[in-house]
């Protein structure tokens, strides 16, 4: 958290431009997780198809489709429809730690 505090601007910046996913934590614990919107919405997209009944024998079918080469290259399909960029997310990248100055022992 402290981190979070000192460093907003550069965090920001890693998990707007670079990907990069934070784990906060409070009292050495996990707090929160700190992700851009891209990232969440295609989680949420993930949780709202598992909602479905019958999602894992979608799920299933569509991976037999796969291994038995039926089915469109994502890469074509967003050509076709005219969409910029990569339809893959990029790579997401951990979180670097900063360093810390050590206390001194009391005795």
């Amino acid at each position: 958290m402290t981190d979070l505090v000192r460093n907003a601007a550069r965090i920001a910046k890693d998990v707007e431009s670079e990907g990069t996913v934070y784990r906060i934590t409070r009292g050495g614990r996990g707090s929160m997780v700190l992700v851009d919107n891209e990232y969440y919405e295609g989680w949420m997209a993930a949780i709202d198809e598992m909602r479905r009944p019958d999602w894992r024998e979608t799920l299933a079918q569509a991976r037999r489709d796969a291994a038995a080469g039926r089915g469109r290259n994502l890469d074509v399909i967003a050509k076709e429809l005219g969409l910029e960029g990569s339809p893959h997310p990029r790579s997401r990248t951990p979180a670097r730690r900063t360093s810390r100055a050590r206390r001194k022992k009391s005795r």
